[in-house]
């Protein structure tokens, strides 16, 4: 029953959240174990326990990705979950700063993203270059953090599928020589999938490691600061807390 109401909660329309309340935007599709549109991943406990430390009224709601950027960028929505501090996002979001940094303090999680190709390929990643890579690398959909990244190396890429399984299922066909994914949701795939273990490898070193934050619309941010910071503020307290990784430890 506990879970049902929370998954209530998630899916309410934006029109039903309390007027008063940060509304932050989940994206529509699991980021396991961070995210998940129908119940609670560790992202959404960690706020929720922030939330009610700081005394700061939050609801969330479920959307597609795009959605939630665009409710952002126009206000009718507070802020993102899981999100990393990217240009694209700093464009019309705020996040938690130490100076001209972001303050890893107060993300939500720090993830691996990892480079994987098919066995007996020579496609290659050595920590700073690819090497026997002539088709775009093969990223999920919707992540700033890691397009951002091959934009600065003038690398070309192919982020039109989100689902890890799907983008596993694009390498083996050939529709690319080199996929990127994160770390935890792509291992597990491994783990548990024969189709996949069987015929790709995950490669030495890892591509970028990267922090995931809640910012909130800079024009959200300008009207509410304080109530704002007093949730990141919060969020970095919980998020070492062993009250935090005790309600944690059984999400996938």
């Amino acid at each position: 029953m506990k879970a049902l109401a929370s998954a209530l909660l998630l899916a309410l329309p934006a029109a039903a959240f309390c007027q008063d309340a940060m509304v932050l935007c989940v994206e529509d599709q699991a980021a396991a174990p961070y995210t998940f549109p129908a119940k609670d991943g560790t992202m959404q406990v960690l706020i929720k326990m922030a939330a009610k430390q700081a005394n700061v009224p939050v609801t969330m709601k479920v959307t597609s990705w795009k959605r939630c950027i665009e409710e952002v960028r126009s206000g009718a929505t507070s802020g993102l979950v899981n999100a990393g501090f990217t240009p694209f996002h700093a464009e019309y979001a705020a996040y938690p700063m130490q100076g001209d940094k972001p303050n890893t303090a107060a993300a939500l999680a720090r993830m691996d993203i990892l480079a994987y190709r098919v066995k007996g390929s020579n496609a290659g990643w050595d920590g700073s270059k690819f090497q026997n890579v002539s088709k775009p690398v093969l990223i999920p959909s919707g992540f700033a953090t890691i397009s951002d990244r091959l934009k600065s190396m003038n690398v070309p890429y192919d982020d039109n599928t989100k689902e890890p399984a799907r983008n596993f299922h694009k390498l083996i066909a050939g529709q690319g020589e080199i996929l990127l994914g994160f770390d935890g949701e792509m291992s597990a795939l491994l783990a548990t999938r024969k189709e996949f273990s069987d015929k790709v490898e995950v490669l030495p070193k890892q591509f970028m490691t990267a922090d995931f934050y809640a910012p909130v619309s800079k024009t959200y941010y300008a009207a509410n600061k304080e109530k704002v910071e007093a949730l990141w503020a919060a969020i970095g307290k919980v998020k070492k807390s062993k009250e935090y990784q005790d309600a944690i430890k059984d999400i996938k």
